[in-house]
């Protein structure tokens, strides 16, 4: 398997727009690819993954409806960054639709659009939300925006050539898809599932790379009543419930059962605290590149500190983290109306979060009824709490990629 990072630019434009930006982008430390054809643009993505997109207004003059049928086909585009030079007002705009994060730079001085791509292409931890929805998967309408796929998140890192993944929830097939397109073989990788509650292992044999002999992944999961990762999953792939076994699978599959305790990979170190959750349930902590990111899509934070201390404990576990990825399934209001069930309200997140130093904050595990405007509403909330006290506070969404930079030689110093 190749490095997951592709360091290239795709710079889409006319041909006059091209001669301008060549020079300009000698400065951007990226492999830069240039197509003044919408032909050009679905033959390159079918089996290419660039690391951040810049279209020229020129070019979707003529091209915006096809542009946006292609882009709207590949798995994967929503999470590329794309830097728009023209203005939202410009006919082909609407085209970009599928794109999650757009920045638009209007004029032809392209000194503000390069320094824009190499903040997008420097060194980062990347995290890409394939599935935040909790309980249940929902397909509706009204859930479009923030997405309906369960648990799964991909991490990636500068020179790692293995494929780290936490939970696999019905998200992960969206990713293994997103996989098979790019054309690669020998896949391998980590899949660190939180719990075997459905909604974190639905997606589990519809993860498309499980289907070939060349992959090889390793399964953990924290050890159960009634034994580990392959024992349990197993109980669930049985042809009483599912027409696929495991012993279907054609991939190379060890199954680990997790330990609490650290424990070092090839680029990172990942230890677990056990989650406030009907069944055992990690929180997983993730050293990689000098940061510390902490992933609890299944928690309950209790209104006062439990006689096993566990509000103290997870405090501590998460202080100073620069990334906290946590459980928001509920208000305080529908919270006091289902204490136990094993989810936290995200007025009480955000408390806990404050004063244990969080850096960043995202909360996951959205409440299936939980429609598009809900979120909305919740998302203008937590961007109060941006600069005072996080650097950064919102909603996960499904598409949506976050990139945190470092420092090459900062590996899993932290």
């Amino acid at each position: 398997m190749d490095n997951v990072y592709s360091n290239t630019t795709y710079v889409l434009a006319d041909q006059t727009a091209i001669d301008l930006l060549r020079n300009q982008l000698g400065a951007v430390r990226s492999k830069v690819i240039f197509a003044k054809s919408i032909h050009e643009v679905d033959s390159y993505l079918i089996g290419s993954q660039p690391d951040l997109i810049i279209v020229h207004g020129s070019f979707l003059s003529g091209n915006a409806e096809k542009f946006e049928k292609i882009s709207k086909h590949y798995i994967g585009i929503k999470f590329i960054p794309l830097i728009y030079i023209g203005t939202i007002d410009d006919p082909g705009f609407s085209a970009l639709v599928h794109f999650r994060l757009i920045d638009c730079y209007d004029g032809t001085d392209y000194e503000e659009v390069v320094e824009r791509a190499k903040q997008h292409l420097s060194p980062s931890v990347r995290l890409r939300f394939w599935g935040v929805r909790g309980s249940t998967p929902c397909a509706n309408y009204e859930n479009i925006e923030y997405g309906g796929n369960t648990s799964c998140v991909e991490i990636e890192y500068p020179g790692m050539k293995e494929l780290m993944i936490m939970d696999s929830g019905t998200g992960i097939r969206n990713l293994g898809n997103y996989l098979e397109r790019k054309n690669q073989t020998g896949y391998e990788g980590h899949i660190f599932i939180t719990h075997p509650h459905w909604d974190h292992i639905q997606g589990f044999p519809f993860f498309k790379p499980f289907y070939s002999a060349d992959n090889s992944f390793s399964i953990h999961m924290p050890e159960q009543y009634r034994g580990g990762a392959q024992e349990i999953l197993s109980g669930h792939l049985t042809k009483t419930f599912f027409p696929v076994t495991l012993n279907m699978l054609a991939a190379k599959l060890d199954y680990v059962t997790q330990s609490e305790e650290l424990q070092s990979f090839s680029h990172y170190k990942i230890e677990y605290l056990v989650a406030n959750h009907p069944t055992k349930t990690a929180i997983y902590k993730i050293h990689i590149g000098g940061l510390v990111i902490v992933y609890a899509p299944d928690n309950e934070i209790p209104l006062k500190t439990s006689p096993i201390r566990f509000l103290d404990n997870f405090t501590e576990f998460i202080r100073d983290c620069d990334l906290l990825i946590h459980d928001g399934q509920f208000s305080m209001k529908q919270y006091e109306e289902r204490i136990g069930w094993g989810h936290s309200a995200w007025e009480r997140v955000v408390e806990v979060a404050k004063r244990a130093g969080v850096k960043n904050l995202f909360l996951t595990h959205h409440d299936p009824d939980s429609n598009d405007d809900y979120l909305e509403g919740l998302d203008a909330n937590l961007s109060k709490y941006i600069g005072s006290p996080f650097e950064m506070a919102c909603l996960a969404k499904e598409g949506m990629e976050v990139r945190m930079p470092v420092t090459l030689n900062e590996l899993v110093e932290k």
